[in-house]
């Protein structure tokens, strides 16, 4: 059975000519769809604002049909991806992969991380689960979105609105020991919060000013946070562009959450190039299996071990952060 499920996936292999035509066409399709929807929108307004109600009922059809196109091109543009480009590039760095191009990491798993993200619902895609050196990973682009309920006056009754609270990359990864201790290392915001206790400093400025990090155990920081990993930390949020959260969970898991417009294995805008995009594709697995094995040289990350230099803790009282 697992035999012809592998000959079945491989019975089409795009060129990377091909690939790119289909691809374009997709992508042509799904702007048509959205222009459809965009229409019916406009025949929506022009329908309530004369009274002709049979203009706005065919508008919203219009719409229901323009995102249902939408939504179809969109989907397939991912299992394509998926299937011909991104499944070869997992399976060549990884061991054991199970990837879902339409799937993403669940809620539940996201909620163990504490990390500062509130959200109801997750919406995403390209869902990888596999083996790297040992260890299980799961990662995924992730929308997170965050329901509020408000009362509407007017309407007099309860309406609930939805915004995304965060959009990027997610990713997990089970050390299968426990650590040494639990940490959080969170991105500076720019705003302004009040703190109190102690503030934990490395000796690296520039970590200094672009984190924050939140210890279970102030005496035991140090244990993960080496002046090299502090160091690579720095060069990732440096490389990437976006707002890098980490939580190290003592249980034995590291969560990575990055926040950009860009998740994993997306199309850029303009023209498509194949052999780009694997490079690109290539470059986001290994910005994250490189950092895995700088951390499998920390002598220290697990229990037990001898803990090494490297933060230095001031205390303050009532101190005002710029994050």
């Amino acid at each position: 059975m697992e035999g012809e499920v592998m000959e079945e996936r491989n019975a089409k292999v795009y060129s990377d000519e091909q690939l790119a035509s289909e691809l374009k066409n997709k992508r042509a399709a799904g702007g048509g769809a959205k222009a459809l929807s965009i229409a019916g929108v406009i025949l929506v307004v022009a329908g309530l604002m004369t009274t002709l109600i049979s203009v706005a009922i065919f508008g919203v059809i219009l719409c229901l049909i323009g995102a249902l196109v939408m939504n179809s091109h969109e989907k397939s543009m991912k299992q394509q991806i998926g299937d011909q480009l991104v499944r070869g590039l997992l399976e060549s760095v990884f061991e054991e992969v199970d990837y879902q191009p339409t799937g993403h990491i669940s809620g539940s798993v996201m909620d163990a991380a504490v990390l500062p993200v509130e959200f109801h619902t997750v919406e995403g895609s390209h869902d990888v689960k596999a083996v790297y050196k040992g260890m299980h990973i799961e990662m995924s682009g992730v929308t997170l979105i965050q329901e509020n309920d408000y009362y509407n006056d007017d309407a007099g009754m309860w309406e609930t609105v939805k915004g995304e609270a965060f959009k990027g990359q997610w990713l997990v990864c089970d050390f299968g020991h426990e650590l040494s201790t639990e940490l959080r290392v969170v991105a500076r915001t720019g705003i302004k919060r009040l703190f109190s206790g102690s503030v934990v400093k490395t000796d690296n400025e520039e970590f200094n000013k672009k984190f924050i990090i939140q210890p279970e155990e102030e005496q035991n920081v140090r244990d993960i946070l080496t002046p090299h990993i502090v160091d690579c930390i720095v060069a990732m949020s440096s490389g990437y562009g976006g707002k890098i959260y980490m939580s190290f969970l003592k249980k034995g898991q590291l969560h990575i959450a990055i926040q950009t417009e860009q998740p994993f294995f997306t199309l850029s805008r303009g023209k498509i190039e194949v052999e780009e995009l694997r490079r690109r594709y290539q470059s986001e697995l290994r910005w994250f299996t490189d950092f895995l094995d700088e951390l499998m040289w920390v002598d220290t990350l697990y229990l037990g071990r001898e803990s090494s230099v490297c933060v230095q803790f001031e205390q303050a009282s009532e101190e005002e952060e710029e994050l």
